[in-house]
């Protein structure tokens, strides 16, 4: 084999690789079933984010932070809308892991706990007034 054919052979073989990937990325943005999933996974790590976002700067700057608001508290105070979208998103996609049976039973159940558990956990933002009613 010449180092043209060598070169041509490597450079085919990146492009399928390359075609392979982007077939993959593709397949998973579109899979509700895969959607669902991340949805309740940047949900709990959203939500476990905002606590300690917020406990930090509450222990950090006191409850000056409250009414300075400087730019960390802002961040904070706009996680919990991002909970409300993804407890929205995982609980769509919880209904439709059940209707088309997209997983076990076990990985069902475990995402329907963490809806429910998204649920709550926007109630009682809504409740204490980090989110409007």
């Amino acid at each position: 084999m010449t180092d043209e054919q060598a070169t041509r052979h490597r450079t085919e073989q990146h492009h399928s690789e390359h075609w392979r990937l982007t077939q993959v990325v593709k397949d998973r943005l579109t899979s509700p079933a895969w959607l669902a999933r991340t949805a309740g996974v940047c949900l709990s790590g959203v939500s476990v984010g905002f606590v300690v976002l917020l406990a930090f700067i509450l222990e950090t700057r006191g409850d000056i932070a409250l009414i300075t608001r400087p730019l960390p508290m802002q961040i904070a105070l706009a996680l919990p809308t991002v909970v409300a979208v993804l407890t929205a998103v995982t609980a769509v996609g919880t209904v439709l892991a059940w209707w088309n049976r997209y997983w076990s039973l076990r990985a069902r159940l475990h995402q329907t706990l963490v809806t429910v558990l998204g649920l709550g956990f926007s109630w009682i933002l809504a409740t204490l007034g980090f989110l409007p009613l």
